[in-house]
């Protein structure tokens, strides 16, 4: 049309589009109605990420300050909180997650991958990766299971950046944000988010001096500001520190993000790792008697003395014997902290950051003295000190984890996920915070939600569940209805007070061969009364309307678990084709990217030496993107490892979970490359 423009979406990219949208709603009818795993007695990891998010949710910040307050991310509290906010299910939010970031991972290759049909293939790798629906980093409730999203994210943000540098700059502004967010989100979640630093460094320096020498031959100004925008995902990274801290500041009096990543705990933790141990045991460098030798030399650790002992006796349990017992490296930081907050150090931020200081401040002075051994530490707080014969260790574990992460072992899907209960309730809360069920083995519990209108108004109206002989088992708070209100209202009835007229009921009956009431009254005068389990919508008369949103007790649950076990089939089958296929696919990957390697090294020795041509743009392109990937997921598996040699049992696929999308990401782009370059040949 003329003087107007006519935007028209060609058919190969709507295909595209709709196949990728197509899969991706598949596996969200999959994932739908599963259960999730609560932990509620995990206080230390599930526990506080669904505390934190309820304290968030309330604006509260994170809570109460102790021991557990700011040892963790607090980004997956906050993505829980906005879960809830929006009324939204946590398990098909995070699912429309992955979907999106592999859709956004594959667009942001695309001028590498060029063609639809590679990018569908790469695509559904990506959508079925069975980390993405697996018990322990799907199901369960923590942190892990945005792990893989991020990462996704990061590096299609920043790939599709470098592959986009000779492009307009309007179309960077996408993948800058896509960068950013996966960035700042992934650091703000886990404190070992360190790993993709070696990626985010190397990818700097070539994009910054690919910028330089395009601009040096050009001197055309729009590639300043490409190299002015790539900083800002490093920027928002420091700003948002710089917010978290203040709030923390604010609320605790302590300015960090995470004690322990910064901190006085930090600073004193790695001085306590810095004494050497006069008894060579395995994977404790806190032994008993080192502990003991730096009280003798600190007299404010000295203090602490009775606190370590009742710490350890907390941790081994009933049945431990602490008096004996060596608490390995990946856990005795939790020792630490436990004693602290038993000594009362834990009133708030500034008071136990200035006692940290203090007891590093004279393990410091008692090394300095001669009064402690000194022993070289890892750069990170919570590496275990570097031993003699970790190096062969250390590569039996990264094999190990190479094998395991390539046949996909260990993961599942669970229909029949049981969650037992524990006595504070802690089910309710992860059930409140996540919008999903628990499944639990118990069977006298009822739970029902939905609304009720009297039609003269809701002055002094009480709805309450009964039992036949007028026990009260639960009474009705009623909860804000503003959409019922507008629904009634269009309906011709105008209802005093339907604003807050819904409700949420929980109730346990020991005897459920009895029959249970809904019964409603005003000033103590019945109005309705309706038998639970008769009906699933509820009833509507003259003057009043009760309507069930749902209505489940605990054996209708185990039939929901029956209705849809076939998800379970299907998923797990899934999954067994990625076992049984992932090691052929890591060869034929791996074996591919030596064979390019070698290529391209021969190819630029021939150029430099015998002035014949050089490998084309696209040769290294290709091979830059395969070798960051190769090496991200290698420096990752390389933590891991020395994580399962030195501390504690590490290699797990929850742990691991944010190197399955980069490996399947360069498995599949290296067996395209070789085709590319099979095909090349041929012709």
């Amino acid at each position: 049309m003329t003087g107007s423009l006519k935007w028209k979406l060609p058919k190969r990219e709507l295909f595209l589009f709709l196949f990728m949208a197509g899969f991706g709603l598949f596996k969200q009818f999959l994932v739908y109605n599963l259960p999730i795993m609560a932990v509620p007695k995990g206080i230390h990891d599930d526990w506080i990420m669904v505390h934190m998010a309820e304290t968030l949710r309330n604006g509260q910040w994170l809570g109460e300050y102790n021991d557990l307050t700011l040892t963790k991310g607090m980004f997956f509290p906050l993505y829980l909180a906005v879960c809830n906010f929006f009324h939204l299910s946590y398990l098909n939010v995070t699912a429309l997650c992955y979907t999106v970031s592999c859709m956004l991972f594959v667009y942001g290759l695309r001028p590498l991958l060029k063609k639809a049909r590679a990018m569908g293939l790469l695509y559904l790798a990506l959508l079925w990766n069975p980390v993405s629906y697996s018990v322990q980093a799907f199901q369960r409730v923590y942190r892990n299971s945005i792990s893989y999203i991020q990462v996704l994210l990061i590096f299609g943000g920043f790939l599709a950046l470098y592959l986009r540098r000779k492009e307009p700059l309007k179309k960077q502004v996408l993948w800058v944000l896509t960068a950013a967010f996966g960035t700042v989100s992934f650091f703000y979640t886990r404190e070992d988010a360190i790993w993709v630093m070696p990626f985010l460094l190397v990818f700097l320096v070539i994009y910054l001096g690919s910028i330089f020498c395009l601009w040096r031959n050009t001197r055309e100004r729009h590639y300043i500001g490409k190299g002015v925008l790539v900083l800002v995902p490093f920027l928002c990274l420091w700003l948002t520190g710089q917010l978290i801290a203040a709030q923390n500041e604010k609320h605790y009096g302590i300015r960090t993000t995470n004690e322990l990543q910064d901190s006085g705990f930090a600073e004193m933790y790695k001085s306590m790792m810095a004494v050497k141990p006069e008894e060579d045991i395995p994977g404790v460098t806190l032994t008993s008697e080192k502990i003991a030798r730096m009280c003798d030399a600190c007299p404010t650790l000295k203090e602490l003395e009775p606190y370590f002992q009742s710490s350890k006796e907390y941790w081994a349990g009933p049945d431990g014997d602490a008096d004996v017992w060596e608490v390995r490296d990946g856990w005795v930081f939790w020792i630490v902290r436990t004693a602290l907050a038993q000594a009362g150090y834990y009133e708030n931020g500034a008071k136990a950051d200035e006692i940290c200081i203090q007891i590093r401040d004279e393990l410091e002075k008692a090394m300095d003295e001669g009064l402690l051994e000194r022993q070289a530490t890892m750069p990170s707080t919570y590496m275990s000190p570097w031993r003699k014969g970790y190096l062969g260790d250390l590569f039996g574990a990264l094999g190990r984890a190479v094998a395991y992460t390539t046949t996909y072992e260990e993961m599942e899907t669970l229909v029949y996920l049981y969650s037992e209960p524990d006595e504070n309730g802690g089910n309710l809360l992860f059930e409140r915070i996540t919008g999903d069920k628990t499944v639990w083995y118990e069977s006298d519990m009822i739970e029902l939600a939905g609304w009720y209108a009297v039609y003269e108004g809701m002055e002094n109206v009480t709805l309450r569940a009964e039992t036949a002989e007028g026990g009260v088992l639960g009474s009705v708070e009623f909860s804000e209805s503003e959409d019922i209100a507008a629904y009634l209202e269009g309906q011709g009835k105008m209802v005093p007070g339907a604003e807050k007229c819904r409700f949420h009921l929980k109730l346990y009956v020991k005897d459920k061969s009895q029959p249970v009431y809904l019964k409603s009254y005003r000033d103590g005068k019945l109005l309705d009364s309706y038998e639970l389990g008769t009906g699933r919508e509820g009833f509507e008369t003259e003057s009043s309307r009760l309507n069930l949103d749902w209505y489940w007790d605990v054996p209708e649950r185990h039939g929901l678990l029956a209705d849809i076990a076939y998800k379970g089939v299907i998923l797990n089958g899934i999954r067994q084709v990625y076992h049984y296929s992932g090691g052929v696919l890591a060869a034929l990957g791996f074996g591919t990217w030596l064979i390019l390697s070698g290529l391209l090294l021969r190819g630029v020795w021939l150029g430099l030496m015998r002035k014949k041509k050089m490998p084309g743009e696209q040769s290294v392109t290709e091979q830059l993107v395969l070798t960051s990937l190769l090496f991200s997921y290698l420096v990752l598996l390389g933590g891991i490892s020395y994580s399962e040699i030195s501390g504690w049992n590490a290699i797990l696929y929850w742990y691991l979970s944010g190197a399955y999308p980069v490996m399947i990401a360069f498995e599949v782009l290296a067996v395209l490359s070789g085709i590319r370059v099979l095909r090349n040949w041929k012709q």
